[in-house]
């Protein structure tokens, strides 16, 4: 993974409130069947405003931390945990050169 896309991605996460959505779908994004949370659900639960967390999950949906899934008429986010562990695999092998 390449030096621009590792700084996306980690200063993507450089902030308090995209670690907590992170924390809160981790859990729920962990295989196949895993169905993320609904952006209202999540609002509620860390206690943020719709357009702040919009805000949030619009920048981490575009940097591929998370990923959508609808669900009925609801659109759901769960973390990519690939991109994630690829990404950590790629900042231990840029700090190795």
């Amino acid at each position: 993974m390449e030096t621009k896309e590792l700084a996306g991605i980690f200063g993507s996460l450089g902030q308090v409130t995209r670690l907590e959505i992170l924390k809160l779908l981790a859990p729920l994004s962990r295989n196949a069947l895993a169905t993320g949370m609904a952006a209202g659900k999540m609002a509620e639960i860390l206690e943020v405003s719709s357009p702040t967390l919009s805000f949030h999950l619009k920048d981490m949906t575009l940097r591929h931390i998370l990923v959508q899934k609808r669900i009925g008429r609801e659109v759901h986010y769960l973390v990519n945990h690939d991109l994630l562990a690829q990404a950590l695999e790629g900042l231990v092998i840029q700090l190795e050169k």
